[in-house]
Protein backbone atom coordinates (compact mmCIF):
# COMPACT_ATOMS: atom_id res chain seq x y z
CA UNK A 1 0.00 0.00 0.00
CA UNK A 2 0.73 3.70 -0.81
CA UNK A 3 1.47 6.20 2.20
CA UNK A 4 -0.88 7.63 3.20
CA UNK A 5 -2.85 4.31 3.14
CA UNK A 6 -0.40 2.22 4.52
CA UNK A 7 0.31 4.47 7.62
CA UNK A 8 -3.62 4.24 7.98
CA UNK A 9 -4.14 1.19 8.21
CA UNK A 10 -0.90 0.30 10.25
CA UNK A 11 0.82 -1.24 7.66
CA UNK A 12 4.44 -0.40 6.39
CA UNK A 13 4.83 1.61 3.24
CA UNK A 14 4.80 -0.83 0.15
CA UNK A 15 5.91 -0.65 -3.28
CA UNK A 16 4.38 -0.76 -6.51
CA UNK A 17 2.27 -2.18 -7.45
CA UNK A 18 0.06 -0.91 -5.28
CA UNK A 19 -2.43 -3.40 -4.44
CA UNK A 20 -3.54 -6.88 -2.73
CA UNK A 21 -0.65 -9.62 -4.01
CA UNK A 22 -0.03 -12.53 -2.14
CA UNK A 23 -0.14 -16.20 -2.23
CA UNK A 24 -1.79 -17.63 0.74
CA UNK A 25 -2.40 -22.02 1.43
CA UNK A 26 -5.07 -22.14 3.98
CA UNK A 27 -6.03 -25.63 5.46
CA UNK A 28 -9.77 -25.92 6.76
CA UNK A 29 -11.25 -28.94 8.46
CA UNK A 30 -14.65 -30.50 7.96
CA UNK A 31 -16.65 -33.30 9.16
CA UNK A 32 -18.57 -35.79 7.16
CA UNK A 33 -21.64 -36.96 8.89
CA UNK A 34 -22.78 -39.74 6.37
CA UNK A 35 -22.41 -42.81 5.73
CA UNK A 36 -20.45 -42.40 2.75
CA UNK A 37 -16.80 -41.49 1.75
CA UNK A 38 -17.02 -38.38 0.64
CA UNK A 39 -13.90 -36.68 -1.78
CA UNK A 40 -13.91 -33.46 -4.03
CA UNK A 41 -11.50 -34.12 -6.72
CA UNK A 42 -8.55 -31.74 -7.22
CA UNK A 43 -8.28 -32.72 -11.11
CA UNK A 44 -10.79 -30.08 -12.48
CA UNK A 45 -11.30 -27.71 -9.67
CA UNK A 46 -11.29 -24.12 -9.98
CA UNK A 47 -12.71 -21.25 -7.91
CA UNK A 48 -12.22 -17.53 -7.98
CA UNK A 49 -13.32 -15.22 -5.59
CA UNK A 50 -15.28 -12.14 -6.62
CA UNK A 51 -15.55 -8.48 -5.55
CA UNK A 52 -18.99 -6.77 -6.39
CA UNK A 53 -19.34 -2.98 -7.60
CA UNK A 54 -19.73 -0.64 -5.14
CA UNK A 55 -21.56 1.87 -7.58
CA UNK A 56 -24.20 -0.73 -8.24
CA UNK A 57 -24.75 -1.81 -4.63
CA UNK A 58 -24.95 1.75 -3.72
CA UNK A 59 -28.28 1.81 -6.22
CA UNK A 60 -29.82 -1.45 -4.94
CA UNK A 61 -28.25 -3.58 -7.33
CA UNK A 62 -26.27 -6.72 -6.11
CA UNK A 63 -23.14 -5.64 -6.98
CA UNK A 64 -22.72 -6.31 -11.31
CA UNK A 65 -20.36 -6.55 -12.51
CA UNK A 66 -18.19 -8.59 -10.54
CA UNK A 67 -14.43 -7.94 -10.37
CA UNK A 68 -12.01 -10.94 -10.13
CA UNK A 69 -9.74 -10.69 -7.12
CA UNK A 70 -8.36 -13.97 -6.01
CA UNK A 71 -8.24 -17.57 -7.80
CA UNK A 72 -7.90 -20.72 -5.75
CA UNK A 73 -6.83 -24.27 -6.42
CA UNK A 74 -6.74 -27.46 -4.20
CA UNK A 75 -3.08 -29.13 -3.14
CA UNK A 76 -4.70 -32.07 -3.35
CA UNK A 77 -7.66 -34.31 -3.35
CA UNK A 78 -9.62 -33.06 -0.04
CA UNK A 79 -11.06 -36.84 1.51
CA UNK A 80 -13.80 -36.99 3.70
CA UNK A 81 -14.18 -40.41 5.41
CA UNK A 82 -17.04 -42.05 6.74
CA UNK A 83 -18.35 -39.95 9.39
CA UNK A 84 -14.86 -38.76 9.66
CA UNK A 85 -12.88 -35.30 9.56
CA UNK A 86 -11.28 -34.23 6.29
CA UNK A 87 -8.58 -31.62 5.67
CA UNK A 88 -8.53 -29.01 2.66
CA UNK A 89 -5.82 -27.50 2.39
CA UNK A 90 -6.58 -24.40 -0.74
CA UNK A 91 -3.79 -22.55 -2.31
CA UNK A 92 -4.98 -18.74 -2.84
CA UNK A 93 -3.18 -16.47 -5.25
CA UNK A 94 -4.70 -12.91 -4.97
CA UNK A 95 -4.81 -9.91 -7.31
CA UNK A 96 -6.31 -7.10 -6.78
CA UNK A 97 -5.47 -3.36 -7.62
CA UNK A 98 -5.16 -0.12 -5.41
CA UNK A 99 -7.78 1.16 -6.91
CA UNK A 100 -10.42 -1.60 -7.21
CA UNK A 101 -8.87 -2.12 -3.06
CA UNK A 102 -10.16 1.15 -2.15
CA UNK A 103 -13.38 1.06 -3.92
CA UNK A 104 -14.18 -1.63 -1.39
CA UNK A 105 -12.93 0.52 1.54
CA UNK A 106 -15.45 3.27 0.29
CA UNK A 107 -17.18 5.41 3.53
CA UNK A 108 -20.47 4.12 3.64
CA UNK A 109 -18.61 0.11 3.74
CA UNK A 110 -16.67 1.81 5.98
CA UNK A 111 -19.41 3.12 8.39
CA UNK A 112 -21.71 -0.38 8.04
CA UNK A 113 -18.73 -2.33 9.31
CA UNK A 114 -18.58 -4.99 6.73
CA UNK A 115 -18.71 -5.57 2.86
CA UNK A 116 -19.83 -8.39 0.58
CA UNK A 117 -17.52 -10.68 -1.06
CA UNK A 118 -18.93 -13.28 -4.21
CA UNK A 119 -17.16 -16.45 -5.32
CA UNK A 120 -17.78 -18.95 -7.92
CA UNK A 121 -16.59 -22.68 -8.30
CA UNK A 122 -16.57 -25.71 -9.95
CA UNK A 123 -15.54 -29.14 -8.47
CA UNK A 124 -16.64 -32.58 -8.80
CA UNK A 125 -17.36 -34.60 -5.69
CA UNK A 126 -17.18 -38.30 -5.51
CA UNK A 127 -19.11 -40.44 -3.36
CA UNK A 128 -17.91 -43.87 -2.32
CA UNK A 129 -19.03 -47.03 -0.07
CA UNK A 130 -16.98 -50.47 -0.06
CA UNK A 131 -18.63 -54.00 0.24
CA UNK A 132 -17.12 -57.09 0.54
CA UNK A 133 -13.74 -55.14 -0.01
CA UNK A 134 -14.85 -53.94 -3.32
CA UNK A 135 -15.19 -49.85 -3.52
CA UNK A 136 -18.32 -48.61 -5.66
CA UNK A 137 -18.03 -45.08 -6.66
CA UNK A 138 -20.49 -42.45 -8.40
CA UNK A 139 -19.01 -38.67 -9.37
CA UNK A 140 -21.37 -36.04 -9.44
CA UNK A 141 -20.15 -32.44 -10.82
CA UNK A 142 -21.07 -29.09 -9.21
CA UNK A 143 -20.93 -25.63 -9.65
CA UNK A 144 -21.92 -22.99 -7.09
CA UNK A 145 -22.32 -19.56 -5.94
CA UNK A 146 -21.03 -18.31 -2.83
CA UNK A 147 -21.40 -14.98 -1.15
CA UNK A 148 -19.86 -13.81 2.48
CA UNK A 149 -19.28 -10.69 4.91
CA UNK A 150 -15.99 -9.62 5.53
CA UNK A 151 -13.79 -6.88 6.94
CA UNK A 152 -10.67 -5.27 8.90
CA UNK A 153 -9.56 -7.94 11.35
CA UNK A 154 -6.48 -8.62 13.11
CA UNK A 155 -4.06 -11.71 12.90
CA UNK A 156 -0.89 -13.05 14.72
CA UNK A 157 2.11 -11.55 13.10
CA UNK A 158 4.63 -14.16 11.54
CA UNK A 159 8.50 -14.16 10.97
CA UNK A 160 9.82 -14.73 7.56
CA UNK A 161 9.90 -18.79 7.76
CA UNK A 162 5.83 -18.45 8.73
CA UNK A 163 6.14 -19.27 12.32
CA UNK A 164 4.39 -16.70 14.89
CA UNK A 165 5.69 -14.52 16.68
CA UNK A 166 6.17 -15.27 20.37
CA UNK A 167 4.76 -12.98 22.47
CA UNK A 168 1.99 -12.70 20.33
CA UNK A 169 1.43 -9.67 18.13
CA UNK A 170 -1.52 -8.63 15.97
CA UNK A 171 -1.55 -7.14 12.89
CA UNK A 172 -4.11 -5.70 10.74
CA UNK A 173 -5.99 -7.91 7.92
CA UNK A 174 -8.92 -9.02 6.11
CA UNK A 175 -10.70 -11.79 7.30
CA UNK A 176 -14.51 -13.54 6.07
CA UNK A 177 -16.32 -12.00 9.73
CA UNK A 178 -19.37 -14.87 8.06
CA UNK A 179 -19.82 -18.66 6.50
CA UNK A 180 -19.94 -18.81 3.17
CA UNK A 181 -23.81 -19.05 1.44
CA UNK A 182 -23.79 -21.40 -1.63
CA UNK A 183 -26.43 -22.25 -3.95
CA UNK A 184 -28.06 -20.50 -7.10
CA UNK A 185 -26.75 -16.60 -7.73
CA UNK A 186 -30.16 -15.64 -7.64
CA UNK A 187 -30.72 -17.59 -4.29
CA UNK A 188 -27.97 -16.82 -2.74
CA UNK A 189 -28.31 -12.78 -3.48
CA UNK A 190 -31.87 -13.21 -2.25
CA UNK A 191 -30.95 -15.25 0.82
CA UNK A 192 -27.74 -13.89 1.83
CA UNK A 193 -28.39 -10.83 4.73
CA UNK A 194 -25.90 -9.90 7.44
CA UNK A 195 -27.56 -10.55 10.27
CA UNK A 196 -29.24 -13.98 9.19
CA UNK A 197 -25.60 -14.82 8.48
CA UNK A 198 -24.75 -13.37 12.66
CA UNK A 199 -23.26 -10.21 12.15
CA UNK A 200 -24.54 -7.41 14.59
CA UNK A 201 -23.97 -4.35 15.91
CA UNK A 202 -22.40 -4.10 19.29
CA UNK A 203 -22.65 -0.22 19.56
CA UNK A 204 -21.68 2.79 17.31
CA UNK A 205 -19.34 5.53 17.49
CA UNK A 206 -18.58 8.46 15.37
CA UNK A 207 -17.04 8.43 12.16
CA UNK A 208 -13.65 9.58 11.67
CA UNK A 209 -13.77 12.96 9.65
CA UNK A 210 -10.92 11.64 7.06
CA UNK A 211 -13.71 9.19 5.70
CA UNK A 212 -15.38 12.86 4.02
CA UNK A 213 -19.07 11.34 5.11
CA UNK A 214 -21.19 14.10 6.60
CA UNK A 215 -21.20 15.56 10.28
CA UNK A 216 -22.42 13.39 12.79
CA UNK A 217 -22.32 9.67 10.84
CA UNK A 218 -21.92 6.68 12.84
CA UNK A 219 -19.82 4.14 12.66
CA UNK A 220 -20.67 0.69 13.57
CA UNK A 221 -18.89 -1.44 15.99
CA UNK A 222 -19.58 -4.65 14.50
CA UNK A 223 -20.04 -8.63 16.45
CA UNK A 224 -19.22 -11.76 13.72
CA UNK A 225 -18.55 -15.22 14.32
CA UNK A 226 -15.23 -14.72 11.92
CA UNK A 227 -13.58 -12.38 14.78
CA UNK A 228 -13.33 -12.17 18.85
CA UNK A 229 -15.15 -9.51 20.55
CA UNK A 230 -13.69 -6.19 21.37
CA UNK A 231 -9.98 -7.24 19.98
CA UNK A 232 -11.26 -7.88 16.17
CA UNK A 233 -8.67 -11.02 16.18
CA UNK A 234 -9.91 -13.85 13.46
CA UNK A 235 -10.98 -16.97 14.78
CA UNK A 236 -11.93 -19.93 13.34
CA UNK A 237 -15.90 -20.37 12.35
CA UNK A 238 -16.88 -23.17 13.10
CA UNK A 239 -19.47 -23.91 10.19
CA UNK A 240 -17.53 -22.41 7.85
CA UNK A 241 -19.92 -22.99 4.55
CA UNK A 242 -23.79 -23.00 4.40
CA UNK A 243 -26.55 -23.38 1.61
CA UNK A 244 -29.67 -21.93 0.19
CA UNK A 245 -32.50 -23.47 1.02
CA UNK A 246 -32.98 -24.73 -2.19
CA UNK A 247 -29.59 -25.78 -2.21
CA UNK A 248 -29.35 -27.42 0.12
CA UNK A 249 -32.67 -29.18 -1.01
CA UNK A 250 -30.96 -30.40 -4.09
CA UNK A 251 -27.74 -31.42 -2.30
CA UNK A 252 -30.10 -33.60 0.12
CA UNK A 253 -31.65 -35.13 -3.18
CA UNK A 254 -28.50 -35.60 -4.99
CA UNK A 255 -26.75 -37.74 -1.77
CA UNK A 256 -29.65 -39.71 -1.71
CA UNK A 257 -29.49 -40.49 -5.59
CA UNK A 258 -25.60 -41.77 -5.07
CA UNK A 259 -26.60 -43.44 -1.62
CA UNK A 260 -28.95 -45.31 -4.04
CA UNK A 261 -26.50 -45.95 -6.80
CA UNK A 262 -24.77 -46.91 -4.48
CA UNK A 263 -26.61 -49.35 -2.69
CA UNK A 264 -27.93 -51.12 -5.81
CA UNK A 265 -24.45 -51.41 -6.96
CA UNK A 266 -24.26 -53.27 -3.23
CA UNK A 267 -27.01 -55.46 -3.68
CA UNK A 268 -26.21 -56.04 -6.89
CA UNK A 269 -22.27 -57.74 -5.20
CA UNK A 270 -23.79 -59.33 -3.00
CA UNK A 271 -26.06 -61.14 -5.36
CA UNK A 272 -23.26 -61.80 -7.08
CA UNK A 273 -21.07 -62.82 -3.94
CA UNK A 274 -23.94 -64.92 -3.10
CA UNK A 275 -24.30 -66.87 -6.79
CA UNK A 276 -20.43 -67.36 -6.76
CA UNK A 277 -20.76 -68.75 -3.47
CA UNK A 278 -23.65 -70.98 -4.36
CA UNK A 279 -21.72 -72.31 -7.71
CA UNK A 280 -18.42 -72.71 -5.21
CA UNK A 281 -20.99 -74.75 -2.87
CA UNK A 282 -22.29 -76.66 -5.90
CA UNK A 283 -18.72 -77.69 -7.29
CA UNK A 284 -17.46 -78.46 -3.73
CA UNK A 285 -20.53 -81.07 -2.92
CA UNK A 286 -20.28 -82.32 -6.23
CA UNK A 287 -16.41 -82.76 -6.43
CA UNK A 288 -16.82 -84.53 -2.72
CA UNK A 289 -19.50 -86.90 -4.25
CA UNK A 290 -17.27 -87.63 -6.76
CA UNK A 291 -14.15 -88.49 -4.49
CA UNK A 292 -16.31 -90.66 -2.13
CA UNK A 293 -17.80 -93.11 -4.96
CA UNK A 294 -14.07 -93.41 -5.77
CA UNK A 295 -13.19 -94.69 -2.19
CA UNK A 296 -16.67 -96.87 -2.21
CA UNK A 297 -15.60 -98.38 -5.95
CA UNK A 298 -11.96 -98.82 -4.18
CA UNK A 299 -12.95 -100.45 -0.99
CA UNK A 300 -15.37 -102.59 -3.13
CA UNK A 301 -12.61 -104.58 -5.14
CA UNK A 302 -9.87 -104.19 -2.99
CA UNK A 303 -10.66 -107.31 -1.06
CA UNK A 304 -10.65 -109.69 -4.05
CA UNK A 305 -7.51 -112.01 -5.22
CA UNK A 306 -5.93 -110.81 -8.25
CA UNK A 307 -6.30 -113.01 -11.17
CA UNK A 308 -2.94 -114.53 -12.81
CA UNK A 309 -2.93 -116.08 -15.86
CA UNK A 310 -1.16 -119.92 -15.93
CA UNK A 311 1.84 -120.74 -17.54
CA UNK A 312 3.52 -124.30 -17.29
CA UNK A 313 6.78 -124.21 -19.47
CA UNK A 314 7.94 -127.33 -20.64
CA UNK A 315 11.59 -128.22 -20.02
CA UNK A 316 13.65 -130.51 -22.70
CA UNK A 317 16.58 -131.92 -21.46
Amino acid sequence: MPSPYAEGMGLPVGSEPYGLYMNQTISQWCTNPTQSKITILADGFSAVELFPNVTDLAIGGVGRPYKEMAKVRLARDVVYPIQGRGEMVSQVETAFALPDLLAGMAPDATARGYSITYGRSSQTIRTCASVFLLETCVDTPSEQFCGYYGGNCMVPKKDSSGAVLVPEQLEPAICSYTARLCGEEAEVHAQLNATAMGIQVASQVPCDASLGLPNGTLCNIIEAPGVEPGTMKARVLETPLTFTTEAQARNDEAMAQAESAINIMIYVTIGLQVVLLVVNLVAGFYNLRKHLRSKDATATTGGAPPTLAAHNPEFKV
